[in-house]
């Protein structure tokens, strides 16, 4: 799999409210995507299909599946420690991160290579319209490195990510 950027370092806020930085996910292969807790469509989806791909993963590996928001404002860790749970998050597996907004969509978008943009219209027609996100998962390496972008409408998205995911723990392996 090809190298396509290096993350770079970044620190947020997780769901229990505690700094999560890049060094925490040193080892660790992960699966990141962009959500907003509000949003009533395409999210619920893309966490559906993280709830399911975190189901398939051999037990004990070194993944972490990893939540941006792209609504910062309104999703404060307690926000996003309830969606979380809506999803079986379990304890550390699955992280849920706010912060400052710029921090938020600097590592949405420069480092992990997402859209994400909020809304300019005064009077958003619906919610789901009030931010647009990319609705696919990007796969980090053990040294941080962006390896692979698979789009969630994909028909053979979960299988991709997991073929993934292997190919990365296998590479990755100590």
């Amino acid at each position: 799999m090809p190298v396509i950027s290096r993350i770079g370092s970044f620190a947020l806020t997780n769901q229990f409210g505690m700094r999560t930085e890049n060094t925490q996910l040193e080892d660790f292969v992960w699966i990141a995507d962009v959500v907003f807790t509000r949003c009533p469509g395409q999210c619920h989806q893309l966490s559906q299909m993280l709830r399911r791909i975190q189901k398939r993963l051999p037990v004990g590996a070194q993944v972490r599946l990893v939540s941006l928001t792209a609504d910062p404002e309104y999703d404060t860790p307690a926000v996003m420690a309830r969606y979380g749970e809506r999803y079986g998050f379990g304890t550390n597996n699955w992280l849920f991160l706010t912060g400052p907004k710029a921090a938020v969509y600097g590592l949405a978008t420069t480092g992990l290579k997402f859209s994400v943009v909020e809304s300019d219209a005064v009077k958003p027609v619906s919610l789901e319209d009030q931010f647009i996100h990319s609705a696919s998962f990007a796969i980090v390496d053990r040294q941080g490195r962006l390896r692979a972008m698979v789009q969630a409408e994909a028909p053979d998205a979960e299988e991709t990510v997991l073929r993934s995911v292997a190919a990365l723990l296998k590479e990755g392996a100590r």
